[in-house]
């Protein structure tokens, strides 16, 4: 199964090719949270209003009524009347788009404002958009909301540098109180919305009890903790087999058929994990799919 992913920057280069290609509008709007991002960058790219959307939906006549930024700009005050052309923008819509939808049936009887309704990517031509700057089917993930997502339900999520911040500091020792604390305590990273499938660490099966009462403490959900056999942090360095246990838990492990996703941090890892398995491959380091 390929799932299509477009990473931060990947967006940040579509919305500004796409609004070369859009028509004039007085005023734009974001469908919050990730329709601010498109929604800012037109709004100080051509100078022109950005509207809040409660706002907008509490009075929609106060867009119409007034226009601060003509009004303190005599440029453009004088380079064409107001038209109240209004962009509302989001970063994404789906065939059965329930914002879209609620938006047009709460703002279809506004009159003296042109209202389009747009979004970065579309899913298909039954998306409830009027424009568009390009067509990514499903299923697909973000870069900059992937941790949100429906799809983690049937995911395999890597511990250390997804979920929480890397150990960085030294190889860990067989005995070792500043890993353990760091076990304990250690900063969250990416918390997932949604059960996921399996956590896959190379944590080895000593630190299992403070492993769970961490994800616990942050509200991580998860169906299994599959950790490192290896008895001790030496022994497991030896072995050398991070991405290849990864990639058997993957295809072979707990419910493996309805796995469709593994979210690793390190690059090379990931890399081999999606070429031993033949499947999709989440790396969060590069933010790229394999």
């Amino acid at each position: 199964m390929t799932i299509h992913f477009k990473s931060y920057e990947e967006f940040h280069k579509d919305i500004v090719a796409w609004e070369r290609q859009l028509p004039e509008f007085d005023a734009v709007c974001g469908v919050p949270r990730s329709g601010l991002i498109p929604a800012a960058y037109l709004a100080t790219r051509r100078n022109i209003r950005m509207v809040d959307l409660c706002r907008l939906l509490e009075d929609p006549t106060d867009i119409i009524t007034r226009s601060p930024l003509r009004d303190v700009n005599p440029v453009m005050r004088q380079a064409k009347p107001y038209r109240n052309r209004l962009l509302i923008v989001d970063d994404t819509s789906s065939d059965n788009s329930v914002t879209f939808t609620g938006l047009r049936e709460k703002l279809a009887n506004v009159e003296d404002l042109e209202i389009t309704f747009a979004a970065v990517y579309r899913a298909s031509a039954k998306s409830k958009v009027d424009l568009y700057y390009e067509e990514i089917p499903q299923p697909r993930m973000f870069g900059w909301n992937w941790f949100r997502h429906w799809n983690l339900r049937s995911a395999m999520l890597d511990m250390d540098g997804v979920l929480c911040e890397d150990w960085q500091s030294r190889p860990e020792l067989d005995v070792d109180p500043e890993f353990e604390e760091h076990v304990k305590n250690v900063k969250p990273l990416y918390l997932p919305d949604v059960p996921v499938q399996a956590i896959v660490t190379s944590r080895i099966e000593r630190y299992r009890l403070l492993t769970e009462k961490w994800l616990k403490r942050h509200n991580v959900r998860y169906n299994w903790l599959i950790m490192h056999p290896a008895v001790t942090p030496e022994l497991r360095r030896k072995m050398g087999d991070h991405a290849e246990r990864k990639a058997l838990a993957y295809t072979k492990g707990f419910n493996s058929k309805k796995t469709t996703l593994f979210i690793e941090s390190d690059e090379r890892q990931a890399h081999k994990i999606a070429a031993i398995s033949k499947r999709p491959v989440l790396c969060t380091d590069v933010m790229k799919m394999f």
